[in-house]
């Protein structure tokens, strides 16, 4: 009874102390960053579903029930405003995790994640770089030392179903870059 007392003891503390890894690294990879506080919360770290994007060097941590998810890839569009190094439009890649329950007469909410270079990224927040028509820019959610990964602003604002727990993994902060 006393080595179950001690166990659950550690296990307790281990987990109060907040630091978290990903243990889902392919072997070719290098590892990806332990998450530091405000970064990553123990919801996201338990989803058990990871989509490990190797080409942008991020892992994206999803609940179990969407196991079986797809991706597919779009591209945005950035116009210059004034101020931008930029002479014309510029576009870079989206990405889509489509939740396994989708269908064309049931379309649930898909999770988008736009990538910018650090330059790009720059001039999105300094303004000179618009990607979107909405009154505000998207929310950065990670980066590593190539890209910034960022969610659109108003991504869900077509209510398909799902949007709610889309937004509650948001919450979660479920973007690890590496």
């Amino acid at each position: 009874m006393k080595k179950y007392i001690i166990i659950a003891s550690i296990l307790l503390l281990a987990s109060a102390c907040g630091k978290q890894t990903v243990s889902t690294n392919p072997p070719d990879q290098s590892p990806p960053a332990t998450t530091s506080p405000g970064q990553a919360t123990s919801t996201a770290a338990s989803f058990p579903v990871k989509y490990n994007n190797a080409e942008y060097g991020f892992i994206f941590s999803l609940p179990a029930d969407w196991q079986g998810y797809s991706i597919y890839a779009k591209q945005w569009t950035g116009n210059p405003l004034p101020g931008s190094s930029y002479t014309k439009a510029i576009t870079g890649p989206e990405i889509y995790i489509r939740n396994p329950n989708w269908t064309a007469q049931n379309p649930y909410e898909d999770i988008p994640i736009m990538i910018f270079t650090p330059a790009e990224w720059s001039e999105v927040q300094n303004q000179t770089l618009a990607v979107s028509a909405a009154p505000i820019g998207p929310t950065e959610l990670g980066s590593n030392k190539n890209y910034v990964f960022a969610l659109p602003p108003r991504y869900d604002y077509d209510f398909h179903t799902g949007y709610q727990e889309v937004e509650k993994i948001m919450q979660s902060n479920p973007l690890i870059g590496y």
